[in-house]
């Protein structure tokens, strides 16, 4: 089995002609998020790309409303950046909820999340094509995961201590077992 470096196979992925919309839909966010300061990306989130129209989902109507007032000069700016212009622009607070980890493109929480317990500078992140030393800097990776991580008192696995500490369990375990009220919550 040959390895191929992350990169270069989403690159090639990203290039087929099925993959459109959504390299449009992530040029599309990138732009969102550069054209807008911080307190706007704080409230609001491109949620998908659809007949040449960006929706974005806001945290309050009134966010909504702010916006579709400032609606055009968006729209211009966003024109100005992207290869193909879209035609509008669409503000609405009902799916702010709704999808909130899936498309979240916002700053790096990361260093704050509890359950981050390595260092940036810790981890080995390489743009290498060899498959050899891709592989070889990943189990590197996990041996100093597995140095810091603690055992899952439940499933007996690893995982952060962040984790452990904000739920007594993995996150997995946390999940299983509170699967039937979060799928209530994403069903609303």
């Amino acid at each position: 089995m040959t390895l191929y470096c992350l990169d270069n196979l989403l690159k090639q992925i990203l290039s087929q002609p099925q993959w459109d919309k959504q390299r449009r839909y992530h040029e599309l966010a990138k732009c969102w998020h550069q054209i807008n300061n911080p307190r706007v990306i704080k409230h609001t989130r491109p949620i998908y790309f659809r007949d040449e129209v960006l929706n974005i989902a806001t945290s309050s109507s009134a966010w909504a409303q702010d916006l579709n007032l400032q609606r055009r000069s968006l729209l211009t700016k966003i024109n100005r950046r992207v290869e193909s212009p879209i035609k509008d622009l669409r503000f609405a607070s009902a799916q702010w909820y709704q999808n909130h980890l899936i498309f979240m493109e916002e700053e790096d929480d990361n260093k704050i999340h509890p359950s981050t317990i390595i260092s940036e500078s810790s981890v080995n992140i390489s743009t290498v094509d060899n498959s050899q030393e891709v592989l070889q800097s990943w189990l590197e990776t996990i041996k100093k995961r597995a140095l810091t991580w603690k055992t899952c008192p439940r499933c007996e696995t690893s995982c952060p201590e962040g984790e452990l500490k904000r739920w007594g369990c993995c996150a997995i375990c946390f999940r299983e077992e509170n699967s039937q009220f979060l799928s209530k919550i994403t069903a609303n």
